[in-house]
């Protein structure tokens, strides 16, 4: 790295700062080229500066320059022209277009100015004006990959991903590899549900762009846990599509269920700090967001206070489903109100209905009924007509028809889920088991032999308090399909399952299944207290005897699931099931209808000793994703401390 203090005789600044532009060290050309007071005012000063700007992807500042010479030789187009392709790149697209529009016709410069005319269009999503400023390219001599390029970029903007497809396969035949256009037909395939023939892509990306760029760093983050120096924005990094290809990696990631392969893959990129992520990458850390809800929905309002073209379109649609994912209704409501105009822009029908019945439900539950109703049916219609259709192409035998119908069957599919889900949530969180199980029912035509459905499916059943063996049925076949990789599966769900199972008198099994529980998490090794199942399954357990009046076998269950209050698994997330029971306890003690031999109260108030020391500066709330009142909250400490001190009262008591 060239030092900023360096020292450069004299008659050797050009050769110096040329060699600086030939080895791609830009910023260190900026730095030596604003040590000298004539760089600002000449035209080889401040064009240097200008193309040196536009590689660092300061857009901003290599249209000042550019805009300078302008004034400076205004007779010289190539500078408009750069000036125009810098206001572009900054998004900037209407004063683009104005600087096009004034003084660029230069015969030599045609093709150029055509094709950011183009962009410019693309852009402003005016699709048609740059579908007719395409067509005065298609001749072009030596512009057919980026011709072809662009028309799949129209084809795909169109949702003609197929017609797209074949024009970027053209264009990579045409001009060779390229990474970006290489890009766009992975994107094609993902949109077609290709995912193996978009992952072959990004490999090919990601293998070019690895040996090619050693200096990027690709994998130095999962590498050094998250240490690694930045490598920053150079010019190489935008040439090798990596951020694309990891971005899109993770989407296929996400979309498949697998969020820990997706923050992988987003951990591949580049290292840079977050002030130089791209807005996509920092949109889709949002979405992985490890550490829980409120970092993401902090991003993802940060990337919608930028707006378009900088936030992508994604970013509107996702934050409102995060924040009703959170229950923060209210929020989602605001939101809604206060970016109206992207309502219609970025949000489908569908999913704006969707929303709205979310948020309405919150004050009139009939009418979200209503709204989920007429969606669920209109869905519902569409799914038989499909389903007509499916069965229509494999009388047949046209094996392409029956791909696009069952892949139109599925995509209706996945819009009719939520809709159940949301209908038999009204009732759920009112403690309509019963209705919720309705609905359920209402949806079992469609939804039957999906996954999720039948998950949900199981915990209503389970809820319903009488139903445990039907229950068990369903959690039975999620359990035995991860059987291999127990940990894998839900702690709530092997927790109900186990419950079940002691309910309708098969208490071999449900030990048996703790055993299993018990034996992987030894394998993996629990010395960090990360691996919460079998403590979870104990704790239900034990709450499910304390609601059956037998406290002196539920509260040693739960004691023995924190280790005695002295582990780390004590937190605000299963502090709640302790003191729930023990508050229980209490309330049948000062009743006087429950009585517990000495030695279980002895042990009762060991545990809430040993909770009160190892809590005394956890939390002992859960804290939503963007609450932050400045107040300090009650810890664990504190609460064992009163529990004990009540526990003690009554038992002084006579």
């Amino acid at each position: 790295m060239f030092s900023h203090n360096m020292i450069i005789r004299d008659g050797e600044y050009t050769k110096t700062i040329y060699t600086m532009i030939k080895e791609e060290r830009f910023q260190d050309a900026i730095n030596t080229l604003n040590t000298i007071p004539e760089s600002s005012t000449t035209r080889a000063g401040l064009s240097l500066l200008g193309h040196c700007y536009y590689q660092m992807q300061d857009f901003i500042e290599a249209a000042n320059c550019y805009e300078h010479l302008i004034n400076l030789v205004p007779d010289v187009q190539e500078y408009r022209l750069y000036y125009s392709q810098s206001l572009f790149q900054a998004g900037l697209f209407e004063e683009a277009q104005n600087i096009i529009a004034t003084g660029l016709d230069s015969p030599e410069l045609k093709e150029k100015v055509l094709q950011l005319q183009s962009a410019v269009a693309y852009g402003n999503e005016d699709y048609t004006a740059a579908q007719s400023l395409l067509l005065q390219r298609q001749d072009a001599y030596g512009q057919e990959a980026s011709t072809k390029n662009d028309e799949g970029c129209l084809l795909y903007q169109a949702n003609m991903y197929e017609d797209a497809l074949q024009r970027y396969v053209s264009a990579l035949q045409a001009g060779g590899f390229n990474p970006h256009v290489a890009y766009n037909a992975a994107l094609c395939h993902y949109r077609r549900k290709e995912n193996s023939q978009a992952l072959n892509y990004i490999a090919e990306i990601v293998e070019r762009g690895i040996r090619n760029h050693p200096e990027l760093g690709v994998g130095a983050q999962a590498e050094t846990e998250g240490g690694a120096r930045s490598v920053g924005n150079p010019p190489a990094l935008a040439a090798s599509g990596l951020a694309q290809a990891f971005n899109l990696k993770a989407a296929i990631e996400y979309q498949e269920g697998n969020i820990d392969g997706a923050r992988e893959a987003l951990t591949d990129l580049p290292p840079r700090s977050e002030p130089e992520l791209d807005p996509v990458t920092l949109h889709n850390m949002a979405l992985t967001d490890p550490v829980g809800g409120g970092a993401g929905l902090r991003r993802l309002a940060f990337l919608l206070e930028l707006g378009p073209p900088t936030c992508p379109p994604e970013t509107f649609a996702n934050l409102l489903l995060l924040c009703c994912k959170h229950e923060m209704y209210d929020t989602a409501a605001d939101i809604l109100a206060e970016h109206t105009h992207l309502t219609y822009k970025y949000l489908s029908p569908y999913l704006y209905d969707l929303l709205d019945a979310l948020i309405t439900a919150q004050s009139t539950p009939e009418e979200a009924e209503q709204k989920l109703g007429t969606l669920a049916s209109s869905i519902g219609g569409r799914l038989r007509a499909l389903a007509a259709k499916v069965q229509e192409c494999r009388s047949a035998t046209d094996q392409n028809a029956l791909r696009m119908a069952l892949r139109e069957y599925e995509g209706a599919l996945e819009s009719y889920l939520p809709v159940a889900m949301a209908r038999a949530w009204i009732p759920w969180r009112m403690d309509d088991f019963q209705g919720a199980e309705r609905e359920f029912r209402a949806s079992a035509e469609f939804c039957s032999e999906t996954p999720s459905w039948r998950l949900h499916a199981a915990h209503v059943l389970f809820m319903r308090g009488d139903r445990y063996k039907e229950a068990a049925a369903f959690y039975e076949p999620i359990v035995r399909q991860n059987y291999d990789d127990i940990l894998s599966i839900p702690a709530s769900v092997l927790a109900n399952l186990c419950v079940a199972y002691i309910m309708t008198s098969q208490n071999e099994e449900a030990e048996e299944l703790m055993r299993k529980v018990e034996r992987a998490e030894e394998r993996k090794g629990n010395a960090t207290g990360q691996c919460l199942h079998l403590c979870i399954v104990n704790l239900v357990i034990g709450t499910l005897y304390c609601a059956k009046n037998n406290y002196e076998f539920g509260l040693s269950r739960i004691a023995h699931a924190l280790d005695g209050g002295s582990g780390a698994r004590l937190c605000a997330d299963t502090w709640i099931h302790v003191k729930r029971c023990v508050l229980g306890l209490l309330t049948g003690m000062a009743k006087q209808t429950i009585v517990l031999p000495s030695i279980a109260l002895q042990e009762t108030l060991n545990f809430l000793r040993a909770c009160e020391a190892y809590g005394i500066t956890i939390p002992s709330v859960l804290t939503g994703p963007l609450e932050d009142s400045g107040e300090q909250p009650p810890t664990i400490g504190l609460e064992a401390r009163k529990l004990r001190a009540l526990l003690l009262r009554l038992m002084e008591y006579k």
